[in-house]
């Protein structure tokens, strides 16, 4: 009786109030899922970075291609006119070569657009042969040699093929002069007069006004 009296009896001390905690245990599926969420966003992170360095990459390759473009074009010449003559003459090029062999087909358009953009921008295309000329040497040093040494060798024969046709024509120039000159002493024609055919075409010295001149006979 007594033992349950004093099991009874309030403490003189107070109780301290007990706190529950409930942890909150993840699940393996949750942590899985945690893990994966955790590898994609890392994942995404870098593709992102990548595809902002290509992009920041391509503009830069933009801004270069536009930059050396305008260095290219010269402000002295209008732009739209030549590349149409050019675009004109290589379709020309085109439809001349459509019904003959294959290394006309392939080479007359390119050749005849080529010529008209050099007739028509000819400071555009100087600057630009210039620019293919430094990327060869700086990329194709042999290439670049060989070229060199093509257009040497181009430049040669056409000086050599100008001087023949030069003399060419000097002689038969000569020839005619000479020709007239014994056919009108022979016959007192003013053959020389009724054609335009001057002495200095075979390379005589025209008298001046203060030089004796030989009298042609007369008719």
């Amino acid at each position: 009786m007594q033992h349950d009296l004093s099991r009874q009896k309030p403490s003189i001390y107070a109780e301290l109030p007990t706190d529950i905690f409930l942890l909150d245990t993840p699940s393996a599926l949750e942590a899985h899922i945690g893990t994966v969420r955790r590898a994609t966003t890392i994942k995404y992170g870098e593709a992102h970075a990548h595809v902002q360095g290509l992009v920041s990459r391509w503009i830069g390759v933009e801004n270069q291609v536009e930059d050396r473009i305008k260095s290219l074009l010269s402000s002295d010449e209008r732009l739209v006119p030549g590349v149409l003559y050019a675009a004109t003459a290589f379709l020309s090029g085109a439809i001349l070569a459509r019904h003959r062999h294959l290394p006309v087909r392939v080479l007359l358009p390119p050749l005849l657009g080529t010529a008209a953009f050099a007739h028509f921008l000819p400071k555009t295309s100087a600057n630009v042969r210039a620019y293919a000329s430094a990327l060869e040497d700086a990329h194709l040093p042999s290439f670049a040699r060989f070229h060199e040494t093509g257009k040497a060798h181009a430049r040669m024969g056409w000086d050599l093929a100008r001087e023949g046709t030069e003399r060419t024509r000097e002689a038969v120039s000569g020839g005619v002069v000479e020709a007239v000159e014994k056919v009108q002493g022979a016959t007192g024609l003013r053959i020389r007069e009724a054609f335009g055919v001057s002495p200095s075409m075979s390379g005589e010295k025209v008298a001046g006004p203060g030089e004796n001149k030989v009298e042609e006979p007369a008719p």
